[in-house]
């Protein structure tokens, strides 16, 4: 029997090695407190070992007494785990400070007993093969020890099932059974030492003792501790979560749902489909999963609800439940509102800006049409030379006034969406040729060499919007030339193919003007917004031109930059992809300069003295100007001055065309054309020419789809308008 129980005592030591060692290399947090246990449970069966041996008396006296004191720090480290495991370890702070002197009083009381025997007397026993064994007979002090070691026991126990309970695993109940044997085992002990049971159960209790200790470390502790973590990550989000099992019971509802949507699983009420049709089981188109927002008055507010359905199924396509996940977006459908108010806003203001700018075009163009028309008679009916200067002078002045007023369009144009981009075929020497000479004439006033420097390999026809790269290429010229006072300005122009039919074509802008700060550098791109403008207010200019060309590059996937040093001058960089029509080298480049043309009289382009138009205009300058800018051409000219009169005026005579405009107080220029064709008989199939300050992009598209034969833009040049009525009118009665 002795050596029985020292064999199963060795293997008991075995086994708490094995565990020592395997506690010693688990990374759980928890690790710490258990390998204590283990070692003191070690030297408490190593203890026991000794007391089987029944050396002497005096070594088992001491061997009881490790025994018992080993007890004494099992429970308390026993203790330990449970508070820290449970969370419980700083609300019970007093309550372990306590524990630690009641543990140093009762070791003190086993120390003191080996001398003097007060809680047990050790005695030798002859056992029946004639070996001697030690028994302990206990006293009354010996209970007082037994509640020490088995009450923290049986409250570390409760700890435990307070925590499993309160657990949201789906297997907690399955640890339940181990704790409950070791309630029975501890009761059976307890009353084996205080009353004498016919059987020991403290090696069943030591074994149960120790396999529960290994499960919660080895298996149970990382599972749990991963439980609480997502338990701890669900219950921080902002949605508020609820799991049903397949008999759409509700199973669990985390603390955002409790907290801020005052609702649990039971009061869980949603009348919307599927929700509530999966919830009574009805949900027949089996939907996997659904998400909407709701509005829904919850603690007497009025909200959002984003309901987030889905099912759960198993690899069979079998029913397990279902979670719903709900959040309230009020504040996010209330921000999504305000920015889509502040959108619309926004865009009605930019519409709004670009409506204004259109019609102040319009409007702007009109009186400019008569200005330049009147100063036209003058140039072509003048003979002093003094008032041809000045007419030359207003026309120069006219000229730019309309630059301007064609940036603002431009402007509107590409705000508004307008603005198209019609790539064809073009030469880039014929392109460097014509921004050249349009803006020589400046460059002379100011007494500046202008120079073009192109590389030989450039593709004799590319593919692209020729009069939009020429708007950015004179832009940045007159830009140069304006801001430039001694020096030069240079157009080089660079290539590079990527492949046999793309390329890069690369136009610098070098001046050696007074160059830009650094501060004004972000200005340059801004519309409305020119850089030193006390320093340049004499400078003409609307702040526009570089947004527009910035703008027509990113509509044609080019790109510009800029690099330059105040008081040195500036280099403007553009870049753009070129499609390759004609790869043959264009070679060296050559500016052909055209003399610079003589003031030549007026000479008109045709006469048609049998040929009747009729001029229909609200505004009688304009009619006056019509009249005055085709006087040569020697045609009967009718004019009417509302839409109302043009209809009479067609109901008596015939015409052989028609010039409309178009913005007339009612019926305007359609109406009166639509009035005019209905009324049948030869008018009725008359050419219709609009006249309009309606410049926009296909705005000539537009009219033409309107029903009007002709587009003629203001204000009106005298070599377009003989061209169009060239065109239109019967061939029989225009004579060359």
């Amino acid at each position: 029997m002795r050596l029985l129980f020292i064999t199963a005592g060795i293997v008991s030591d075995a086994l708490l090695l094995f565990f020592i060692y395997f506690l010693s290399k688990n990374k759980s947090p928890l690790r710490i407190s258990l390998l204590k246990i283990f070692v003191t449970a070690f030297i408490a069966v190593s203890a026991n070992i000794v007391i089987a041996a029944a050396i002497t008396e005096t070594i088992t006296n001491v061997a009881f007494t490790v025994y018992f004191s080993s007890l004494d720090f099992i429970t308390y480290y026993l203790l330990m785990f449970a508070f820290t495991y449970t969370g419980r370890l700083q609300s019970l702070k007093e309550f372990v400070e306590f524990w630690r002197i009641a543990i140093i009083v009762d070791i003190l009381n086993l120390t003191a007993s080996i001398l003097s025997g007060h809680m047990y007397t050790i005695y030798p026993l002859t056992l029946s093969d004639g070996s001697i064994a030690y028994q302990t007979t206990p006293t009354s002090l010996y209970n007082v020890h037994l509640l020490l070691c088995y009450l923290p026991i049986i409250f570390t126990l409760v700890l435990l099932t307070i925590s499993l309970s309160k657990s949201h695993s789906f297997y907690r109940f399955k640890y339940f059974p181990i704790l409950m044997s070791l309630y029975v085992v501890i009761i059976l002990n307890v009353a084996y030492m205080m009353f004498s049971l016919p059987f020991d159960w403290s090696v069943l209790f030591y074994a149960l003792t120790g396999f529960m200790l290994f499960f919660f470390s080895l298996y149970y502790i990382p599972r749990q501790l991963m439980n609480n973590t997502l338990s701890l990550a669900v219950d921080s989000m902002k949605e508020g979560l609820f799991l049903f099992d397949a008999e759409r019971n509700c199973i669990y509802v985390n603390k955002t749902a409790h907290d801020n949507f005052d609702i649990s699983g039971d009061s869980l009420n949603f009348d919307q489909y599927p929700i509530s049709l999966w919830l009574e089981g009805r949900d027949k188109e089996h939907l996997e999963s659904f998400r909407e927002i709701y509005p829904m008055t919850i603690k007497g507010n009025d909200l959002k609800i984003k309901v987030d359905y889905r099912l759960c199924t198993d690899s069979k396509n079998n029913d397990l439940g279902a979670f719903f996940l709900i959040e309230d977006v009020t504040a996010d459908q209330n921000l999504m509102k305000n920015l889509e108010d502040a959108r619309t806003e926004a865009n009605q203001a930019n519409a709004a800006k670009s409506i204004f700018l259109a019609n102040m075009s319009h409007e702007i163009r009109t009186p400019i049409n008569s200005i330049l028309g009147m100063n036209e008679m003058i140039l072509r009916e003048a003979t002093d030379d003094h008032i041809l200067e000045y007419a030359d002078d207003i026309r120069k002045s006219g000229d730019t006034l309309m630059s301007l007023i064609n940036n603002i369009l431009d402007f509107s144009k590409i705000e508004s969406g307008k603005m198209e981009i019609r790539p064809a075929g073009y030469s880039v020497f014929r392109l460097l040729r014509e921004c050249y000479h349009l803006v020589e004439g400046r460059a002379q006033e100011k007494d500046l060499p202008i120079e073009i420097k192109c590389t030989a390999d450039i593709p004799r026809e590319l593919q692209g919007d020729m009069e939009r790269i020429k708007q950015i290429l004179v832009n940045l010229l007159t830009n140069s030339i304006k801001y430039t006072r001694v020096g030069k300005v240079t157009l080089s122009v660079k290539w590079a193919s990527f492949s046999d039919t793309e390329g890069l074509i690369e136009f610098m802008v070098t001046d050696t003007g007074q160059g830009i700060s650094e501060e004004d550098f972000t200005k340059l791109f801004k519309e409305f917004q020119r850089i030193e403008e006390d320093k340049n207010r004499t400078v003409e200019g609307t702040g526009l031109g570089l947004a527009i060309c910035r703008e027509l590059l990113k509509m044609m996937d080019g790109n510009i930059t800029v690099s330059s040093t105040p008081g040195e001058g500036s280099v403007f960089t553009v870049s753009l992809p070129q499609k390759i029509l004609d790869p043959m080298p264009s070679g060296e480049f050559e500016l052909i300069k055209e003399a610079a043309p003589a003031r030549s009289a007026y000479k008109e382009s045709f006469h048609a003295p049998e040929a009747r138009i009729l001029v229909v205009d609200d505004i009688e300058m304009n009619l006056k100007l019509i009249s005055a800018l085709l006087k040569k051409t020697g045609m009967q000219i009718s004019v009417a001055n509302s839409g109302e009169r043009a209809i009479d005026i067609c109901k008596n005579e015939e015409f052989d065309l028609i010039l409309m405009d178009h913005m007339m107080p009612p019926p305007d220029g359609y109406e009166t054309m639509k009035l005019i064709k209905q009324a049948g008989g030869h008018n009725a199939v008359i050419p219709v020419i609009v006249l309009t300050a309606n410049a926009v992009e296909g705005a000539e598209v537009t009219y033409l789809s309107m029903g009007f034969d002709g587009y003629l833009s203001k204000p009106i040049l005298s070599k377009d308008l003989e061209a169009m009525l060239i065109r239109f009118l019967p061939g029989e009665k225009v004579h060359s």
